[in-house]
């Protein structure tokens, strides 16, 4: 009685599938956070490898014929796991920028209110940021969590098979401009969401110079420190509901993004 009943193809797909979630969940927002350890990502890696792979090979989107092509030769299977592992950074990738947009944009709000010097270290992402950026993010994850966006990233994961199979990823021009446009709109995201604070902001520098001019005598440097945070301050509170649903049709982005991301593998 056979005690492994897996074919050697049927191992190598398990393995080649096991690759791609790994490195996904590695740079992925939330699950791939730096405060997660490192055990935790593999142990969630291989439990979600293992609930979809026979998934996979009953839909067709992995055929274990096809491993018995790649896994022929060594370099067969390197480059399938490097093309996976490629893959896999990709995808991951794209879902984190709509993250990077709303730390970007948090950022800006801060130096906007002049919080520039009042940094503090992130540990999610171990870096300098700035407070206002520590708390827009931590609003930005609960919501992503309570809209079930680790849902999307996880249904989008497993769409990837349908669209790009095991080792079939292409990098040419067509997806190096999917990763500029991404860049360019997470730039444009973080313009809008610090867009409140920054037109208030501009508006509250106006009536200071206007002040400097007709009152020399009074000291604008100590005084618009306090008022400009005091506004920035304010505005946040007020937009705390546009926040909120600004983030929210950001996040319902994810799954569009890493599908054009995988269609943009394969040449369309």
């Amino acid at each position: 009685m056979n005690s492994f009943p897996f074919s050697p193809e049927e191992v190598f797909c398990f393995f080649a599938v096991a690759v791609r979630y790994s490195v996904l969940i590695a740079v992925m927002p939330f699950v791939g956070d730096k405060m997660i350890p490192a055990p935790a990502k593999v142990l969630f890696a291989l439990a979600a490898t293992i609930a979809l792979f026979p998934t996979l090979i009953a839909s067709g989107q992995v055929r274990p014929a096809d491993a018995a092509i790649w896994s022929a030769t060594a370099g067969g299977i390197m480059g399938t796991i490097a093309l996976e592992t490629i893959y896999g950074l990709a995808l991951g990738f794209s879902a984190k920028l709509l993250f990077d947009s709303v730390s970007f944009g948090a950022n800006l709000v801060g130096n906007f209110m002049g919080f520039a010097a009042a940094s503090t270290y992130d540990p999610h992402q171990e870096s300098q940021t700035q407070v206002v950026a520590e708390i827009q993010t931590a609003i930005a994850m609960l919501l992503f969590l309570s809209l079930d966006g680790h849902h999307l990233m996880l249904r989008a994961s497993l769409d990837s098979y349908r669209i790009v199979g095991v080792g079939k990823a292409s990098f040419g021009a067509i997806s190096s401009q999917r990763l500029i446009t991404m860049t360019g709109d997470v730039v444009r995201f973080a313009i809008q969401l610090a867009a409140p604070v920054a037109i208030s902001l501009f508006a509250v520098n106006v009536a200071f110079g206007v002040l400097a001019k007709a009152l020399p005598q009074l000291n604008i440097l100590v005084l618009s420190f306090a008022v400009t945070a005091l506004v920035g301050l304010l505005i946040l509170l007020l937009t705390i509901p546009e926040f909120q649903g600004a983030c929210a049709s950001l996040f319902s982005r994810i799954g569009d993004w890493m599908d054009g991301m995988s269609m943009s593998m394969v040449g369309k």
